[in-house]
């Protein structure tokens, strides 16, 4: 059995050290800076799954041309996944908790923000709708802060270039834990718990993650938040409020960051090679 690994150099090496000893064997293709030979797939190593369809569409549209592979999370799962608010909307349709959210489509008037930041309440987090690791998100504690962040948005969505001219005005949770839960197939396979001193809890923007098990109702709470987007591999990012039952779904990710073995369950990786092997 052969996994093809698109996933970040530190996850396919993590990934790859795990699955060795479980009869998975994997090989990496990096799908960006490079030259794809349409013609013929040579440059493309042979392999029975992917992880995971690559978030740039066009280079994932090609390689899937190329090799027929079937995906561990496919491009429905990374296009529902990406965009935040579609997300939310799909969890608060199956009666997930997820935080109060507005999702803008520029251009809209500085009315339309001061709407949507009195609706989500005071202090609101602004973002864009596809960005990842925190960029561009900023919190706003008066409309006005709020007002001139959607000016830079407005000003970026101008560029023809830009696709996306949307992003969210959303609840933000005080005194919350933030938890990332790994779950595999629909199960908690492992979470840590990322800590910094400011409101950005991402990874990438300086956070630290420390292995945790999170209260039962945050890890039932992702698990039903992964089976009801149907993504089998995912890191779900759930607020937990201090002294209080308040637990909430933030986003879900289908390309999440693989971390070191000791921060998960002792079986993940024997699950993991099921979920490889089920998926042929």
């Amino acid at each position: 059995m052969k996994l093809l690994l698109t996933h970040g150099d530190d996850s396919n090496a993590r990934i790859e050290d795990g699955l060795s000893s479980h009869g998975v064997d994997c090989v990496t293709f990096d799908a960006y800076g490079r030259v794809y030979l349409l013609e013929r797939k040579d440059d493309v190593p042979d392999a029975d799954v992917g992880l995971v369809y690559p978030s740039r569409l066009v280079e994932g549209g090609v390689l899937d041309a190329l090799t027929g592979l079937t995906w561990i999370n496919d491009v429905t799962d990374v296009l529902t996944t990406r965009n935040k608010a579609r997300t939310v909307a799909l969890l608060e349709r199956e009666g997930i908790p997820v935080p109060e959210t507005r999702l803008l489509s520029n251009p809209v008037s500085d009315d339309d923000v001061r709407a949507a930041f009195d609706a989500v309440g005071t202090p609101a987090v602004i973002k864009p709708n596809s960005a990842s690791s925190g960029r561009g998100a900023v919190i706003a504690h008066d409309a006005d802060t709020a007002t001139g962040a959607a000016d830079l948005f407005g000003v970026v969505h101008e560029s023809s270039l830009v696709r996306d001219r949307t992003f969210v005005v959303q609840e933000y949770i005080e005194d919350a834990r933030d938890y990332r839960v790994m779950v595999l197939d629909g199960d908690y396979v492992g979470a840590v718990e990322r800590r910094a001193p400011g409101w950005k809890k991402n990874v990438n923007a300086g956070a630290e993650a420390h292995s945790v098990k999170p209260p039962e109702g945050v890890v039932s709470l992702a698990e039903d938040a992964a089976r009801a987007l149907g993504v089998e591999f995912c890191g779900v990012d759930v607020l937990s409020q201090e002294g209080t039952d308040l637990h909430v779904v933030n986003e879900v990710n289908a390309r999440p960051t693989v971390d070191d073995a000791d921060k998960y369950e002792p079986d993940f990786y024997a699950k993991f090679a099921r979920l490889v092997r089920n998926a042929v």
